[in-house]
């Protein structure tokens, strides 16, 4: 069994500091595959199946004039679902114009619009310019954070087998997860490098960007002790006042974001039910009045879950479920091998995930939130040193991947 000792600032580090080039061109590499291979097929997926697609009188095959046109019919049209909708309308008309808009953080949509408007109204593309861009940037960095403790091999494969999973392609998608892992890895990587104000700036962008985004809190509490402990057991908490006060930027965000919330009335929170202060940072009231979600105990969700698989099963409720239980599994073989902060944030989103109750879709989006525990791919990448592991896995991926990306261009699937 491999084990990641927790030790105070590496002296991988230094090390993998010297190296960004190779990161890059790596991450550069592999997004440029996956991303022809992905707008190629969601070209052929809408074609077959137009009707989903607007402007679909467009050709998709040969380009066609206007080509502004073209190709925002075979790059954007196919991308234009759920929650893309939400971020582009919160983009141009701010909150408040569509009921449970204020469940989505606030991040995303603010630089979709300001870029929108630099582009003259082309929210769209000003959206999914962001994903790309920080997609490109997460799988360098995060290659820079697995080579501290791991070879440039097994980096290699952790992102490889992140961006091909089967909901790999929601990092290319005009969604926040490419955004989200991003200031994640950031946070965690600064940590590592003891700078503790950077790693609470981007854990901050991280709560702004979604809801699990303030989970990265505990696993930089966990590194700041990890690297301090010996001078705190001698002259106590004082020592590490500075850092403290760098990563209390993070819950500082979130607060922000409630407070900012609650002027537009959409806070539910008790004084005498102290319960309640989870679900308002988690689940926002008019969010849960339009699709009825809740926050509340694991095994709730899969209660939902199971009734439905017995009164009235359906392909796309197996599939989540199938799904979820290979990457929860997944999720704790990693937890007991990786280091103890990478644990604590698996563990914690594990947990969230498994938490948020939809009753009339149990699990939905339950595959996408689980993507972003990058831990669980990086035990996978290790276990990859096998060839047998490793092209089960790219098959397995590769499959599930095609399924799910063809479901979701053709409105069949939640992602």
């Amino acid at each position: 069994m491999e084990v990641t000792t927790d030790i105070g600032i590496d002296r991988s580090v230094a090390q993998t500091a010297q190296k960004p080039a190779m990161a890059w061109r790596w991450a550069l590499r592999l997004y440029a595959g996956y991303c022809a291979l992905f707008v190629l097929w969601n070209a052929w997926v809408s074609l077959v199946y137009p009707k989903w697609v607007e402007e679909a009188s467009v050709a998709v095959w040969p380009p066609s004039a206007p080509l502004w046109t073209w190709l925002e019919r075979v790059l954007l049209l196919p991308l234009l679902r759920y929650d893309v909708i939400w971020y582009i309308g919160i983009a141009q008309h701010g909150y408040g114009h569509r009921p449970g808009d204020t469940a989505f953080h606030p991040l995303y949509p603010l630089l979709t619009g300001l870029l929108g408007r630099m582009f003259g109204g082309e929210y769209l593309l000003a959206a999914w310019l962001i994903a790309q861009v920080c997609c490109v940037t997460m799988l360098a960095l995060l290659y820079r954070l697995v080579a501290l403790d791991d070879d440039e091999a097994t980096a290699q494969r952790t992102t490889l087998f992140l961006i091909g999973s089967p909901l790999g392609f929601s990092f290319l998608l005009p969604y926040t997860e490419s955004l989200l892992l991003l200031s994640i890895v950031a946070a965690l990587y600064a940590a590592r490098c003891g700078r503790w104000w950077l790693a609470g700036a981007a854990g901050g962008a991280a709560a702004l960007t979604k809801q699990p985004g303030v989970a990265v809190l505990l696993p930089l509490l966990w590194e700041l002790w990890q690297q301090h402990r010996d001078a705190m057991r001698m002259h106590g908490v004082r020592v590490v006042s500075g850092p403290l006060a760098g990563l209390a930027l993070t819950p500082l965000a979130l607060l922000g974001w409630i407070v900012y919330r609650a002027t537009l009335g959409d806070v539910a929170f008790l004084w005498y039910r102290p319960d309640t202060l989870i679900g308002a940072l988690l689940v926002t009231p008019s969010y849960a009045d339009v699709w009825g979600e809740t926050f509340s105990w694991p095994w709730v969700n899969f209660g939902y879950a199971l009734d439905q698989l017995r009164q009235r099963p359906y392909f796309y409720l197996l599939l989540n479920v199938l799904v979820m239980l290979i990457m929860l599994a997944l999720t704790l073989a990693a937890a007991v091998r990786v280091r103890r902060s990478y644990a604590i944030y698996s563990l914690t989103l594990a947990a969230l995930n498994l938490s948020i109750v939809y009753p009339l879709w149990p699990y939905m989006g339950i595959i996408r939130r689980f993507t972003i525990i990058f831990p669980l791919f990086i035990q996978l990448a290790r276990w990859a040193r096998s060839p047998i592991v490793l092209w089960l896995t790219l098959v397995c991926n590769a499959l599930l991947w095609a399924l799910i990306a063809s479901m979701y261009v053709r409105n069949a699937f939640v992602p």
